[in-house]
């Protein structure tokens, strides 16, 4: 009776774990980041306005949101295994929090 070889997995490359535990830190930064500038941007927006009486936060707040999640979009699809279903969902993911991004920085500014 034939036995075959027992299944192993192709080895890792160290370099490839490292990469992905870099992109996901910093998509998990990003990620925080956006999440303050988000609730600054809606406690300016829908507070009182002796909260942010200049204005200050709505443009700052904007100008930093849009190109922090672009940040974190670009590397969140890094973070998953290549050729998992993962990758994928991440990639619609950061799509979503760009574009989610950009419509509150532009209601944020248009006054």
């Amino acid at each position: 009776m034939a036995t075959s070889a027992p299944l192993t997995r192709p080895p890792r490359s160290t370099w490839g774990l490292v990469g992905r535990i870099v992109a996901g830190l910093v998509a998990t930064g990003a990620a925080v980041i956006c999440a303050w500038l988000t609730f600054a941007l809606l406690g300016s927006l829908l507070g009182p306005t002796s909260r942010d009486p200049h204005g200050y936060t709505l443009v700052f707040g904007s100008l930093l949101l849009v190109p922090t999640s672009i940040v974190g979009a670009l590397a969140l699809p890094f973070a998953p295994p290549p050729g998992s279903r993962g990758r994928r969902i991440a990639g619609c993911v950061a799509i979503l929090w760009t574009v989610g991004a950009l419509v509150l920085a532009g209601v944020a500014l248009s006054g």
